[in-house]
């Protein structure tokens, strides 16, 4: 089962009932949170998420139950060793993710650029992505763009333009803070908040696995 499986079959309904509200992609988001920070407690982790306080309680109850993560005292979450070794498969596939002040290059205010290894193949136009963050955060609420380093240069699908042309800065920013190698892809959420930017981040990473 691939991470992007563990993530979907976390986010089903349970016995029967109703299908939580939080999706696969706030779950992934979590558990990068929680191992990136931990431990890191209910209240801290609605501050960083855009789901309410009782989908947070349901999430971490979720990932409690996966046998993903454990109460540290009363710290909050930290992972068990089953939460590191998904952690680290997440990880290793989107190993860096950055808030980055990057608006004229995307479609709204707050921008999170999630680093994705070796998957600009996976990339054809950038909609897919695209639509998917649109899907997710709202219409007119939220986007994606897309980005793949080829041959040195980082451009833009599906017509390979290059980024450094018209946004210097910009690119230059992505460039030195993900630092991406060949094959490599950049997906950019935005959205008019922050939190809702890194969600929609992670879930057009997911469309490209």
């Amino acid at each position: 089962m691939s991470w992007k499986d563990e993530f979907i079959r976390l986010s089903q309904p349970a016995d029967g009932r109703v299908a939580p509200a939080f999706k696969p992609y706030h779950a992934a988001v979590a558990l990068v949170l929680i191992g990136r920070e931990q431990p890191l407690g209910r209240y801290e982790l609605c501050d960083k998420m855009s789901i309410g306080e009782g989908s947070a309680r349901t999430l971490l109850k979720r990932l409690s139950e996966a046998g993903l993560i454990e109460a540290d005292g009363k710290q909050g979450q930290t992972l068990t060793s089953t939460g590191k070794s998904l952690f680290n498969q997440v990880t290793k596939d989107v190993p860096i993710g950055r808030v980055l002040d990057i608006r004229r290059l995307v479609m709204y205010e707050h921008a999170y650029a999630n680093l994705v290894k070796a998957r600009a193949h996976v990339v054809t136009d950038g909609i897919r992505q695209r639509d998917e963050a649109i899907i997710q955060g709202g219409y007119g609420k939220a986007g994606a763009t897309t980005f793949i380093q080829k041959r040195g240069d980082l451009v833009m699908p599906p017509d390979d333009y290059h980024v450094l042309l018209e946004y210097e800065q910009e690119a230059l920013l992505l460039i030195e803070s993900l630092r991406p190698e060949d094959g490599d892809a950049i997906v950019v959420g935005s959205a008019g908040e922050p939190n809702l930017a890194r969600e929609v981040s992670m879930a057009a990473v997911m469309t490209l696995f």
